[in-house]
């Protein structure tokens, strides 16, 4: 048994055997979407958590200017005109798409 903690001692790596490298800052981002993403939202805000943004997207106008949060913005303008998706999870999909790139931006360095 002894050999087995001799070649280990024989292989233990040096101090520098590997390369250091730069550690930035997590940039942490909660986005909640739709109704019950929205409602997850808003109480995180309201509990005032720290170290992350908190974003609400909705296809609803109303709910989102019920919520509260760091940032927040309607999506699908074309396909609900801001009167939500009446429950119709294609919808919400159709709308996801067309606003893809307010929801890539928002996300964007996370």
């Amino acid at each position: 048994m002894e050999f087995v903690v001799n070649n280990a001692m024989k292989e233990k790596p040096t101090a520098n055997a590997f390369e250091e490298i730069e550690v930035k800052q997590a940039n942490i981002k909660v986005m909640g979407c739709g109704g019950a993403g929205n409602n997850m939202v808003n109480w995180l805000y309201k509990k005032g958590i720290k170290g992350a943004e908190i974003i609400g997207c909705n296809t609803d106008q109303q709910h989102l200017n019920m919520i509260e949060s760091d940032r927040k913005f309607l999506i699908g303008k074309d396909v609900t005109r801001g009167l939500g998706c009446g429950g119709f999870p294609e919808r919400g999909a159709e709308a996801a798409q067309e606003s893809m790139n307010t929801i890539k931006d928002a996300l964007k360095e996370s």
